[in-house]
């Protein structure tokens, strides 16, 4: 299945199990653009998926997503004075969407 992202910057691939939560999170009006980083390996992991937004930056929202192993930060540009609204947004979603998972 062909996922069609809006407002996903799609240069670096994304971690397939997030997929669905990215269409979700992007349909807030706010959300200018959704920005994944490069996947990268930790050391150790553990295979439950994890979403955590780590801090505000002067453009939006830094998260981080993992599974396993394996991490991607995601990077959310909304309007800074948007940041605690958009902030609750995404952890409500991320929430939803990790528990179908558990």
């Amino acid at each position: 299945m062909k996922v069609t992202f809006q407002k996903v910057k799609t240069e670096h691939h994304i971690l397939p199990e997030f997929k669905k939560l990215l269409l979700t999170i992007e349909k807030h009006p706010h959300i200018h653009r959704i920005i994944p980083g490069r996947i990268n390996r930790q050391q150790k992991g553990s295979s439950e998926l994890l979403f955590k937004i780590s801090y505000p930056t002067p453009s939006g929202i830094k998260c981080i997503m993992s599974k396993g192993s394996t991490a991607q930060e995601l990077f959310v540009i909304c309007g800074e004075e948007n940041i605690p609204e958009i902030s609750l947004f995404i952890q409500e979603q991320a929430a939803k969407y990790l528990a179908l998972y558990r």
